[in-house]
């Protein structure tokens, strides 16, 4: 075991040359692995996407506020 640690810090020691395509998969790698890691361990499981504030002409059933028969006069009435 002595003589594997032994090899590993020499190994470490020497110099190496990266090509830009390896650096761009490491770096990928990295950033893609911190988001992963990030998501695991925050405090917030649920993922709302939009925020529910009232954009639905204001009155919380998403509709215009009228009435089939109102809808179907204005068709009329063009």
């Amino acid at each position: 075991m002595v003589e594997k640690w032994e090899s590993f810090k020499t190994s470490l020691a020497e110099e190496r040359t990266m090509s830009g395509r390896e650096f761009l998969l490491t770096l990928a790698v990295c950033i893609l692995g911190g988001i992963v890691f990030g998501m695991l361990c925050s405090p917030r499981k649920s993922t709302m996407i939009g925020s529910n504030n009232g954009n639905n002409s204001g009155n919380g059933s998403g509709s215009c506020g009228c009435e089939e028969d109102e809808i179907g006069e204005w068709e009329e009435e063009e």
